[in-house]
């Protein structure tokens, strides 16, 4: 009876070994660990597609038969409205020669909406103007609607005011780098500070804006003044980092590590599918599509927001 000897595999072998099993690790626990921020942005990503998603509002389809026959019916098309534009701009400005482009690609951008409140609820109607479709959207009034405190008092200015020294620093900042401008620094977006304060008893939030001096006072009740839906679009947009270390920088790292594990999975799974032989023709085909539809993609929104500027 002949014995048959196995022989151990090599290092080489071995680390590669591994490395593929740490790979499928990663691929698989990173994916887990992050489930809710797929699921998150899976979901709200839709619901900023889909307004009728998970809907807070109420929404009423209109009779496509009542549209057509209301004045949208005149409503110029595309074409029509640019030429119309450029005819009024011709006649605004006589010294210049305005026509309109042989490719004008005039589109419009969104539908055309208009709102009108009736006993303090607002109604939003939405009309295409290339379907002659339409919708009316009402939003609920937030059960969580914020009340403010010292309402007549709108802004202040503080003596001496720290954005001074703020502006001052910025200059000496900007002329380190060699930047010299004859105007002094501006302030850019709107940097605030919100505190709580006791007013005639009641616990308040106050926002203070730097650049302007504007301040809200709005009673402390422990609510963010925004409904499920929209907090939870809001978590989709959030962005950037404070400075300070609180719920909203642990979102960003959160966010941070999201982005991170995204091109982790991507790269993980081309690994594992390049270890299935007999899966890279068809794979191969699937990614040379994949990148093609990227790049149709990429040249249309681009040239769209060429177009718009938006």
């Amino acid at each position: 009876m002949s014995e048959t000897n196995e022989q151990p595999s090599s290092p080489p072998r071995r680390l590669w070994s591994r490395f593929k099993i740490l790979i499928r690790r990663i691929h698989l626990y990173s994916g887990l660990f992050l489930l809710p921020w797929v699921f998150l942005y899976g979901v709200t990503g839709a619901m900023f597609n889909h307004q009728g998603l998970f809907p807070s509002m109420a929404i009423q389809q209109i009779d496509q038969q009542v549209v057509a026959d209301s004045a949208i019916k005149d409503f110029p098309t595309p074409a029509a409205f640019a030429q119309q534009v450029v005819d009024t701009l011709q006649q605004s400005a006589a010294d210049a020669k305005i026509t309109l482009a042989e490719n004008h690609g005039a589109e419009f951008t969104n539908d055309v909406m208009f709102e009108v409140k009736e006993a303090g609820q607002q109604h939003v109607v939405y009309i295409d103007p290339i379907a002659q479709t339409a919708q009316v959207k009402t939003p609920p009034k937030n059960e969580e609607e914020l009340q403010p405190l010292l309402s007549d008092i709108r802004n202040i200015s503080l003596k001496p005011d720290p954005l001074d020294d703020a502006r001052r620093s910025a200059a000496e900042i900007f002329s380190s780098v060699g930047i010299q401008s004859s105007d002094e620094p501006k302030p850019f977006a709107w940097t605030k500070l919100n505190f709580l304060a006791d007013v005639d008893g009641e616990l308040a939030r106050v926002t203070y804006v730097l650049k302007d001096g504007h301040v809200d006072l709005t009673k402390h009740t422990g609510e963010d003044g925004m409904s499920p839906r929209n907090f939870l679009l809001r978590l989709h947009t959030s962005h950037g980092q404070p400075p300070h270390w609180n719920g909203r920088m642990f979102w960003s790292l959160a966010v941070d590590t999201m982005a991170i594990a995204m091109v982790c999975w991507g790269l993980t799974g081309l690994f594992m599918w390049w270890q299935l032989k007999r899966a890279r023709i068809l794979g191969t085909m699937v990614i040379a599509c994949s990148l093609v539809t990227a790049a149709v993609m990429y040249f249309s929104i681009h040239d769209f927001y060429v177009a718009t500027k938006l």
